[in-house]
């Protein structure tokens, strides 16, 4: 269940008109998070979240209406589960800190959800468009609890991998303090962390646009198109984008069958043209008597660079990874 059913169907319980079945799922749902959960309140404690929280939950989700007190608690105990249950953070510490910091988050993103990675694995949101993104640690994100009809905007510190439902009429645009990625639908990973000097962004599928987060005006802006196993660097002092290849690129359009990748004495050309397919990254032959080259070998289930090695050190040849575009050069062969 998303933010937005949970909202309707608690609305929906406040009101008095859930069925049986409705009512019963929402506390059986509500008991097995708490249970769960980490979270322990002493009756002063419950008192001091209540006054604080309550009336924010309220206003946020049921501007409207005015709820009645036998109600209170057991909203708030769905509202703290649902919470726990997808944030998967833990921030309770027996001061009164700790409620004066949660409330401030809420009063400053009203509508926006933030999701703050403290533990040591990787957290995994899904959005209520479809998208789905897997938080790193020590990483943040905040995003609007409802998507406008013209983009989706999330706004990212650290690292996460994004896996975008495509939608070509909306935007998913990831804002960073120096860079926006703009995409329609693909997956692609951004590394921002604020002690960083340099911000990445690698793809691995379809395609993205990435430009500096600049005020400038005019119509030229610093960015580029990154394609499958392409990144870019951005040094945050220099204010230069720098594109290459990921480190270990991966197959994009897999083979049709493993065949596709045994050679019998077959031309350097077209040996390079089956890489080319399957991993979308350009290669250059820069010595036309390299062509004249043949290659035989079973390269299925090795990565590319050590298909390159192969294919090289068979016809006396070498490779060199120029941004992101890979140059083959040689002798050639008789």
């Amino acid at each position: 269940m998303n933010q937005y059913d949970f909202d309707k169907l608690l609305e929906k319980y406040l009101d008095g008109d859930c069925t049986t079945e409705e009512e019963a799922m929402i506390k059986e749902w509500s008991d097995n998070m708490l249970k769960h959960s980490e979270l322990r309140l002493s009756p002063s404690e419950k008192n001091n979240i209540e006054h604080h929280l309550w009336e924010r939950i309220q206003h946020s989700l049921f501007p409207n209406k005015v709820i009645s007190g036998r109600f209170k608690w057991t909203a708030i105990a769905i509202a703290a589960s649902l919470m726990i249950g997808i944030f998967g953070l833990f921030y309770y510490q027996k001061t009164t800190a700790y409620t004066s910091s949660f409330t401030e988050s809420i009063d400053s993103n009203l509508g926006v959800i933030e999701v703050k990675n403290t533990s040591s694995k990787s957290q995994k949101i899904k959005l209520e468009d479809g998208s789905e993104i897997v938080l790193k640690a020590a990483s943040s994100i905040s995003y609007p609890e409802h998507f406008n009809d013209k983009n989706r905007n999330v706004y990212l510190k650290g690292e996460a991998f994004f896996k975008v439902k495509r939608n070509p009429s909306k935007p998913f645009i990831v804002h960073t303090r120096d860079l926006v990625t703009e995409v329609l639908g693909t997956s692609f990973t951004i590394k921002s962390y604020d002690d960083s000097k340099a911000i990445e962004v690698l793809v691995v599928t379809g395609r993205v646009s990435v430009y500096e987060n600049s005020e400038k005006t005019g119509t030229h802006k610093n960015g580029v198109i990154l394609t499958p196993n392409q990144k870019i660097t951005f040094d945050k002092e220099t204010k230069k984008i720098i594109p290459s290849l990921v480190e270990n690129p991966i197959i994009v359009n897999t083979p049709a069958t493993a065949l596709d990748f045994i050679f019998d004495e077959t031309p350097l050309t077209e040996v390079l043209n089956r890489l080319k397919e399957a991993y979308q990254i350009e290669f250059v032959v820069e010595n036309h008597e390299l062509n004249k080259c043949v290659f035989t070998a079973d390269l299925n289930e090795i990565p590319l660079h050590s298909q390159l090695d192969l294919i090289c050190k068979s016809i006396n040849a070498t490779y060199e990874q120029r941004g992101t575009v890979i140059f083959v050069n040689g002798v050639g062969c008789q």
